[in-house]
């Protein structure tokens, strides 16, 4: 017997959200730079780009295996 559509649906979910928390991590990975070199440049406290700066290896980690084209191998 084999998965039941609703089962199919809920991987299907998981994979799509799954996909979409990699993209926004990976942007995010991106984008953070500006605003650290911007916070260091303004003179920022430390505590605020020690944050970012560890938000943006999270968001490193997290978005490493994003492609923005999912047929694309390598």
């Amino acid at each position: 017997m084999g998965p039941s559509v609703s089962t199919h649906r809920a991987r299907s979910a998981a994979a799509h959200t799954g996909s979409v928390v990699r993209a926004a991590a990976f942007w995010s990975a991106v984008g953070l730079p500006a605003p650290i070199i911007g916070l260091l440049a303004v003179g920022a406290p430390l505590p605020w780009v020690a944050s970012l700066l560890l938000c943006n290896a999270a968001a490193l980690v997290v978005g490493h295996d994003y492609r923005t084209c999912p047929n694309h191998e390598g």
